[in-house]
């Protein structure tokens, strides 16, 4: 029985233009540059892309598992250009040394910005067909947010777009994508693939696909994917923040029969655009959500939601804007996290726990969004950092925060952590010994995310416009590359 040699990859980075931040090498080995059996040790079991690459593989007994290269960050400035050389030149090694491969499957975002490239993962897949062959089957999976460009379709029709914001099918996409793949490798199956770009930039604040404008496109596609030839259908959003030729909504169909793929790809490409405006939300001021808050009598906590600064839309994590408001407020037994500030965190380790410590909280990468905030907090409780996701989005992933430090500042808690990372899962809190079901208020610096663990634990959540990189009102971004003219930047008619 012949024995087909499946490389699998991951390279991975959502990145903003407009954040004075850059993404290093460093950046990538804080979250996961890991080459080989570390991969496989670091994602097996997780409920992620490439788990469910390897959990599919690993069902075919003729298949061999060839673990290459993993590099992710968490979402932030543009990838400089020697972060992004070192590491394909790393990959196209472990790629060089794996041949022959029978097919391989790469993990993507579809939203990564490196300087002075104009699109890199469509760069990248272009390098590894020079070293696998034209004629080697590549699968991907991509982000919803994914700035998805026509360039992309030329190496592979497969490409699986996340169906769930949050996203909680990353695990399934893998796969689907696994699954494709092998279709073509065994059954000798041929893919087309139908694209369509729309000239439109969506903010993802009301992306949801458990209600709103998205859920009606996910719908949309199940009524396409059940005909016969429509194999599989990504509605993708797009990430605003890109400043990117590719930048903006899309949808890729991928079908048995060529005209019936794009004959889905024009229908759902006119009922997309027909629901633009449901995208656009109006947001209240953190003196309005405050006051909200105030009044809050609700049995489970209230969550004002800090989204300019979510670290998963490239926030800095450190703005202090809501923060400042929570403390001079008179809300109490409130919960705040995360505050990105290792300065501080250094301070509260030398104090030690229960002890009383002066410090400036916050304001310090990006003062324009908020100074710091002098206080004299107690230090509750100092741990490492380091936990295990409980919740479905990225399910048992090791994470890493560089440390992590409970402090409280009157009746308010506050959680400081050693590297920019969205309060997405209760573990990072409760790493910390915090029981957040018993808070009245938690402020945190989020997006939709977080909802995937925390729904069940919340009464409400309100999106508060504070300031940062990641607005939701897109008019405020200074746009030179995106393709103009672009909704709702400009006004167009179709």
């Amino acid at each position: 029985m012949k024995k087909f040699r499946i490389g699998i990859a991951f390279f991975y980075h959502e990145s903003h233009s407009f954040t004075p931040l850059q993404t290093t090498l460093s950046d990538f080995k804080d979250e996961a540059l890991l080459r080989g059996e570390e991969l496989l040790e670091h994602y097996q079991n997780t409920k992620t892309e490439l788990g469910g690459f390897i959990d599919k593989l690993s069902t075919y007994e003729n298949v061999e598992i060839v673990p290459l290269l993993s590099a992710s960050a968490i979402p932030s400035g543009v990838v400089t250009s020697e972060a992004y050389n070192i590491i394909e030149n790393m990959m196209l090694s472990e790629i060089q040394q794996a041949m022959p491969l029978d097919g391989m499957l790469l993990a993507l975002h579809g939203a990564m910005v490196v300087e002075n490239m104009d699109d890199p993962e469509e760069a990248l897949l272009s390098q590894i067909t020079k070293v696998i062959g034209e004629t080697i089957p590549i699968a991907t999976t991509l982000d919803m947010h994914a700035n998805l460009g026509e360039k992309m379709i030329h190496y592979t029709p497969l490409h699986f777009g996340f169906k769930t914001y949050p996203h909680v099918d990353m695990y399934d996409q893998g796969v689907s994508a696994a699954s494709a793949l092998m279709d073509v490798i065994v059954d000798k199956k041929v893919y087309f693939a139908a694209f369509s770009k729309l000239p439109m930039l969506l903010p993802s604040l009301n992306m949801k696909t458990d209600e709103g404008p998205m859920k009606k496109m996910m719908d949309y596609s199940v009524e396409f994917e059940a005909h016969e030839d429509i194999h599989n259908v990504s509605i993708f959003g797009g990430f605003p923040y890109a400043d990117i030729q590719s930048g903006g909504a899309s949808i890729l169909v991928i079908a048995t029969n060529l005209d019936a793929a794009q004959r889905c790809c024009d229908v759902l490409s006119k009922r997309y655009w027909t629901l633009k405006d449901e995208f656009l939300m109006q947001l209240p001021t953190i003196s309005q959500a405050i006051a909200v808050a105030k009044t809050y009598e609700g049995n489970k906590p209230l969550v004002l939601a800090d989204i300019s600064d979510n670290p998963l839309s490239c926030g800095t994590g450190d703005t202090t804007g809501l923060l400042d408001a929570l403390l001079q407020s008179t809300i109490s037994n409130a919960l705040f996290g995360c505050l990105y500030d290792p300065i501080s965190i250094e301070k509260c380790i030398q104090a030690g726990e229960g002890a009383s410590v002066d410090l400036e909280l916050g304001g310090k990468i990006v003062p324009y969004y908020g100074l710091p905030i002098k206080v004299t907090a107690k230090v509750m409780k100092i741990k490492n950092g380091i936990f295990y996701n409980s919740g479905p989005f990225n399910h048992n992933l090791k994470v890493d925060l560089k440390n992590s430090v409970h402090i409280q500042v009157n009746s308010i808690d506050i959680v400081l952590i050693g590297r920019a990372m969205s309060a997405n899962d209760p573990e990072i809190f409760r790493h910390l010994d915090i029981t957040i079901e018993d808070k009245k208020v938690l402020v945190l610096k989020v997006k939709n995310h977080f909802l995937a663990a925390f729904k069940p634990l919340i009464e409400e959540t309100i999106y508060v416009d504070a300031p940062g990189v990641s607005t939701n009102n897109l008019s405020l971004l200074p746009y030179t590359n995106i393709p103009r003219p672009i909704w709702p930047l400009d006004s167009i008619e179709r």
